[in-house]
Order: C-alpha cells, then sequence, then structure tokens
C-alpha cells in the first residue's frame, strides 16, 4: 500500500465487514439486520463481529493458542486475568461462535470491552461493532465511536474504515465527507481493501500502491486539507504524508514536517511518530535523533504503535534516547502487545540474538509468529529460517518453506529468494523448474539484489537466444545497482563480449565503475583495459596501473599479469614487471607467458 501511510501498522485481524451503515437505510438495513442475528447468524456473526480474529491465529503473551479448545479457554482465561487483551479478544470470539463455551453476545461483548481497555486492537473493532448493532447489550453508537477511535489510534484498520463510513451516513455524528474521505483514506493506507473500495464506491476515488501510479489522489488530497483546515489532526497528518510521497503534487517535505507537528500538536500522536521519523533521516528537517527520540516517546506513551517500535530501535542502537538494549527490549514488547508487526519481529530478534537479555529461541519463534500473523513478511521469513534450521522450534523443511512463500506473498522480497533457495537445495530438477524462476523473479523485482543475481544466471544458462540473454543483462544490471559486486562484472561481459546482443562498451563502463567501487576484482580488471586502450574514455595509462593493482590484490591474476606488462615500459620497474609476469605464467595465464617470450 501507500509507502509512508503504510507505516500506521495493521493489528492481527481485519474482518471482511463493511462499514457500519444506519439500521433504516433499505438494503442496508436488511443486512444489519441478518448480520445481528440471534444465535441462528453465527457464521455472519464472525463475519461482522471480528469473532473469527483469534482463535486458529492468535497468541498472546508468549502462549500459542493449543488446538484443544478446553485447554485453549484455560489459557485463554488465565491471560485475560492477567491482563493480556488479545486473550480477551479470544475469548469473546469464543463466545459469540459458541465454540467450546456457552454462546452468549452480552459476555462477548464486556470481554470485547475489556480487550480495548488493555490495548488490544481488534477487540475494539470486535466491541465497536457490538455496541453499534445492539449485539448483546443496547445499541451504544457513540460508545462504538469511541472504541473504535481507539482501535483505529493502535493501527487496526477495519476500526479506521468503520468511522469512516459513520461520518459517511452521518450515523452517530454529524455528515462530513472530509471526515469521511480521511479515514478511509487512512483504512486503506493501512491495509484494509473494503477501505480502498468504500472511497471509489461512495466518492469515486482510487488510490495507487505508489505515487509513480495514476489514481486521485490530487482529489483526496482537496478532502485532506479541507478537514486540515478545520483542525482535523488526522487530515493534517495524512496530507503530510501526502506531501512527503509526493502525491497530488510534487514533493515537498517541508510541509510534511508542517503538517505532521500540527497534527501532533493537536493531539494525533501518529504525526508525531512520522515527524520523528523525518528527524531521524533529516528529511525536510534538520537531522537529529534526540528530536526524534522525543517525539517517538510522546507518541509511545500515547499508545502509538509505531512510535513504539521505532522507539525500540532508537533504545536498541543508543542514539539520541536514554536508555538501550534492556529498554528496547521492554519497548518492543509493549508495541508487539499493541498490536504492532514490527514491534513483534523487532523483539523476536532481540530475543534470538541475545539482546537487552538472555537468548530465548523459543519465544522469539512465538514473537515472528505473531509479527508473520499480523502481515509482516519479514517476520515470516526470519520464522522460516528458525524452523528451517531447528532453532527454538522442531525442524520441519516443508513449513519453513510454505512461510518462506508466505513472507513472499506478503511483499518481503527476500522470502521470495528464500523460496527459491529452496527450490535449490530440493536438487538441481527444481532449481531449474519455472517456480524457482519465478521466486527470483519477484524478489529481483522487490529490490532484493542476490535473487537479481541468481536470476540472471539460470536465465544466463538457458538462455538460447538474444531475448534470453537480454533478460539475464537485464537481472545482473539490477543486482548490480542494488547491490554492487560480482554482478556488475558480469553484465559488463555481456555487454563486450556476447555477439548475441549490441555491444555497449559505454554501458559496460557503467556497469564496471559500479563493481569496482564495491571491490569486485573483474570489474576493476575490465575498467582497467578502458583506460589502457582508451576505449569511451581518455586513454589514462596511469588510471589502468592503479585499476590493475587493486584487482590484483583482490585475486585477479590477469590483472597482476596486465600490470606487470607496463612496468616493462619503465626501466626503472622492468624487474618488478617481469616478476609478475612470470607469477602470473606459473599461475596458468597465457597471456603472461606469450607476453614473457617477446
Amino acid at each position: 500500500m501507500l509507502v509512508v501511510l503504510a507505516c500506521l501498522g495493521v493489528s492481527g485481524c481485519a474482518t471482511g465487514a463493511s462499514v457500519a451503515v444506519p439500521q433504516t437505510l433499505g438494503s442496508s438495513a436488511e443486512s444489519a439486520s441478518e448480520t445481528a442475528g440471534e444465535t441462528d447468524g453465527e457464521d455472519t456473526l464472525c463475519d461482522v463481529s471480528a469473532a473469527c480474529s483469534g482463535l486458529d491465529r492468535y497468541l498472546w503473551d508468549g502462549t500459542p493458542i493449543p488446538e484443544e479448545l478446553t485447554e485453549a479457554i484455560v489459557v485463554l482465561e488465565d491471560g485475560c486475568a492477567r491482563g493480556v487483551g488479545s486473550g480477551c479478544s479470544a475469548l469473546a470470539s469464543l463466545r459469540v461462535l459458541g465454540r467450546g463455551v456457552a454462546h452468549d453476545l452480552a459476555v462477548a461483548r464486556g470481554l470485547y470491552e475489556q480487550g480495548c481497555e488493555l490495548e488490544a486492537s481488534a477487540s475494539c473493532l470486535g466491541a465497536g461493532w457490538m455496541q453499534f448493532h445492539g449485539q448483546g447489550g443496547d445499541e451504544a453508537p457513540q460508545q462504538a465511536l469511541r472504541s473504535w477511535e481507539q482501535g483505529c489510534d493502535l493501527g487496526d484498520a477495519p476500526s479506521c474504515r468503520q468511522i469512516g463510513g459513520l461520518y459517511h451516513f452521518g450515523n452517530a455524528v454529524d455528515p462530513s465527507p472530509e471526515l469521511a474521505v480521511t479515514y478511509f483514506t487512512r483504512a486503506c493506507a493501512g491495509g484494509d481493501v473494503q477501505a480502498c473500495g468504500d472511497l471509489q464506491e461512495h466518492y469515486g476515488l482510487r488510490l495507487a500502491a505508489s505515487a509513480d501510479e495514476e489514481d486521485d489522489s490530487a482529489r483526496v488530497l482537496a478532502f485532506l486539507r479541507a478537514g486540515c483546515e478545520a483542525d482535523v489532526a488526522l487530515s493534517c497528518v495524512l496530507a503530510g504524508a501526502f506531501a512527503e510521497e509526493g502525491r497530488g503534487r510534487g514533493k515537498d517535505p517541508q510541509r510534511a514536517a508542517a503538517l505532521y507537528r500540527r497534527g501532533c500538536e493537536a493531539g494525533e500522536y501518529y504525526g508525531c511518530t512520522l515527524l520523528g521519523m523525518l528527524y531521524e533521516r533529516g528529511v525536510g528537517v534538520s537531522e537529529s535523533s534526540r528530536r526524534a527520540g522525543e517525539l517517538y516517546v510522546e507518541a509511545c506513551e500515547a499508545n502509538n504503535t509505531v512510535g513504539c517500535a521505532s522507539l525500540g530501535v532508537l533504545q536498541l542502537q543508543g542514539r539520541g534516547i536514554v536508555g538501550g538494549p534492556v529498554q528496547a527490549r521492554e519497548t518492543f514488547e509493549r508495541a508487539c502487545a499493541m498490536g504492532s508487526a514490527r514491534g513483534c519481529y523487532n523483539l523476536g530478534v532481540a530475543l534470538r540474538d541475545g539482546r537487552g537479555g538472555e537468548v530465548d529461541e523459543a519465544e522469539a519463534v512465538v514473537r515472528f509468529w505473531i509479527g508473520c500473523e499480523r502481515g509482516s513478511g519479514q517476520s515470516c521469513d526470519a520464522l522460516a529460517l528458525m524452523v528451517e534450521a531447528g532453532r527454538g522450534v522442531e525442524k520441519d523443511v516443508e513449513l519453513a518453506e510454505a512461510l518462506h512463500q508466505r513472507a513472499c506473498d506478503a511483499g518481503w522480497a527476500k522470502g521470495c529468494y528464500n523460496v527459491a533457495v529452496s527450490f535449490e537445495l530440493a536438487g538441481e530438477e527444481r532449481a531449474g523448474s519455472p517456480e524457482a524462476l519465478a521466486a527470483y523473479r519477484k524478489g529481483c523485482e522487490g529490490g532484493f539484489g542476490r535473487s537479481c543475481w541468481h536470476l540472471g544466471h539460470r536465465l544466463f544458462e538457458r538462455a538460447a537466444g538474444a531475448d534470453e540473454v537480454i533478460e539475464a543483462l537485464e537481472a545482473f544490471e539490477r543486482s548490480c545497482r542494488l547491490e554492487p559486486g560480482r554482478a556488475c562484472s558480469r553484465a559488463a561481459a555481456i555487454l563486450m563480449d556476447d555477439a548475441r546482443v549490441p555491444r555497449s562498451p559505454q554501458r559496460a563502463r557503467r556497469s564496471m565503475a559500479a563493481g569496482c567501487e564495491a571491490d569486485d576484482g573483474e570489474s576493476c580488471l575490465r575498467l582497467g583495459h578502458l583506460y589502457e586502450a582508451g576505449e569511451v574514455v581518455r586513454e589514462d595509462r596511469d588510471r589502468a596501473m592503479l585499476l590493475y593493482a587493486k584487482a590484483c590484490g583482490l585475486g585477479q591474476e590477469h590483472a597482476c599479469s596486465r600490470r606487470g606488462a607496463m612496468l616493462l615500459n619503465d626501466p626503472g620497474r622492468a624487474e618488478d614487471g617481469r616478476r609478475l609476469l612470470e607469477r602470473g605464467c606459473e599461475q596458468g595465464d597465457d597471456w603472461a607467458c606469450e607476453r614473457l617470450k617477446r
């Protein structure tokens, strides 16, 4: 989704329910009455009240839900009693569904409300739905609004969507297109596909996944500006995100900072977090880790999950804020408990590597699992590597492969690369399969350089004609841009020597320069050839000598020979040159042997 806005963080559960609508609206009222049914509409209730949000995938307080329901209920009740909000949320789901416990909407509603008070964002979604529709008690639309506001503040995108629905239909609040678009936009950016649909259905507005794609950002921005001018803090923050990404008009980091500051000062702590990120990077403001840390503290204390996760990173790195690894682990734990997938991932890393406390691989596995369930491809991939190695959990190669695939599907490019690597390890037949190439290709497109390298290697291996060679070349060139190194010399070799594609020394030179800068010896050797011969660059024998010396030091024996041949022309160093050529000849460099015969 939207790059900057995706920093919202989305908690583990998103239901299939659409926005809350007034009970008096024709077909909508009919739908609402069906979904608010008593005991015979359990499947629909599951959809609309977040009852499916936990049973088969929720984890809390480091304890996975057991498959056996009676055991699960004991664990859930213990967790809820100890103040673990997600335990209360999962218990509420059981009560709604009547699985393992008596079907009781009143008890479920109370549990969702308790979980919401304990900062479990999915609980706020369920509590708000039951309050709005009078499930398990009286209709309480104002209370529902407060629950959804808390869920939205905690990063639950479906809760933000529900608020958008209230402002669109004018139910429990005065109708406001500006606020409806604001909340639908936040939910859409947070990964809620239905909110994106609501924007299009109700307002004819489409938001693309990146600022480079055509969409209706300019028109969305007009709504956000109107909301900001009406002193709606969230509208200001989202308008700031548009300015940072360049949506609706050109990028303007200074304006983004001003809008984030305005939202932060008005109590929208998501704005404090995004402003802190600008200070951390020095974009639109003077770089200051200290100021970033102050803003993250302010946001975290106000239960902004992304602020807590960002604060933990600064504490772990010892930058700009009092703290250290011990405090970082505590901060990550808080962020994870509130629903931050990033917080869960970082906590898992701290537990796995023993940062801020003892190593606990079993607990790291649990935290990675939670992060994975909340949509973090990075967590899925880290979990896959643990399962693959049997660290903290029983070794399971098939499960590891499935988790790598899940990471890839979630947009984590390294996960796609690891899917392909698992094919490689399964044997040559599977390594060269279309599925392996597809995984490498997806990882490359996602920006993981090693995936581009392996894609290029596999494509070049099987290349029969120009089209295949060109695709391999493009993969090597992209790998060279992303992770300069040996891919640069591979690209240069194709551009200079492969008869199946047009020769392009100038394009090859750019790859050679990038590779040599990254200490790829062959790139330095090839670049030395160009300077020695004066091809596409001005002849510069001194520069060629330096490049050959670097390549020689990086293990390129032919570069040593080339340097030696050039030294033969210097009376004061001719003997050094001969020694280099003799060494090259002994190492099997035929070119050096030929030079010695002259």
